[in-house]
């Protein structure tokens, strides 16, 4: 049985997307900061595999690569996405039975930790895929997931099992949707994401790692 701690552990990992995916971290709290070595558009895992065109992307460099979280596509690369990953054991008090509730706590702590950049709300509405959500994540959105006005900015999915959570955030410095969006095979989709407006934050991603782990460490153990 894993045994609920209230301090935080840092992580700060450097490598692939599909490297990181491929890792069982332990079910503790901890903050994981990803930093791709290379592009990569991630799919969820119930996602289509025939939602993109991976010879295109084999072309461009971009890796193609499966979570174990759900929800639609979301574009990693250098110096332009935040990539954290928040693990919780079952044990936690943080830990929610109910998954419509479970992440609310994690977007306020997003929240407080941003304040210094950018005014934002943690969403707290019915989960929605909107037109294209299913494909790409940054058009969907879910409770406890981060928006500034009506443009999301924080993206959120989780895995859960008999161990605990895993909780997949990613945030943008740059939007540049125009790189990826061909790797699309709808070309709705394609036109969607090029016309979509996403919060960005310019701050450098160790900073923005910091403020997060510094909201996590004030949070009530209950």
């Amino acid at each position: 049985m894993t045994t609920a701690s209230h301090s935080w552990l840092r992580h700060d990992w450097v490598g692939t997307a599909s490297d990181f995916h491929s890792k069982d971290l332990p079910a503790e709290r901890a903050l994981w900061l990803c930093s791709a070595e290379k592009p990569a558009l991630i799919l969820g895992s119930t996602q289509d595999e025939s939602d993109v065109r991976v010879d295109v992307a084999v072309g461009s460099g971009i890796e193609i690569v499966r979570r174990r979280s759900g929800g639609g596509a979301v574009y990693v690369a250098p110096d332009e996405s935040v990539w954290m990953d928040i693990t919780i054991s079952r044990e936690d008090p943080l830990w929610q039975d109910d998954v419509s509730a479970s992440m609310l706590w994690l977007g306020d702590a997003f929240v407080q930790a941003l304040q210094p950049w950018v005014h934002a709300e943690t969403f707290r509405g019915t989960f929605h895929n909107g037109d294209v959500g299913r494909a790409v994540c940054f058009a969907s959105a879910a409770p406890g997931e981060v928006f500034v006005g009506d443009n999301k900015f924080v993206g959120i999915s989780q895995r859960r099992n008999r161990e605990g959570a895993r909780f997949q955030c990613v945030l943008y410095r740059q939007w540049n949707p125009l790189i990826w969006s061909s790797l699309l095979t709808s070309v709705d989709v394609q036109e969607h994401v090029c016309n979509m407006q996403v919060a960005t934050i310019a701050a450098p991603a160790r900073d923005i790692a910091d403020a997060v782990m510094a909201a996590l460490a004030a949070l009530t153990p209950a």
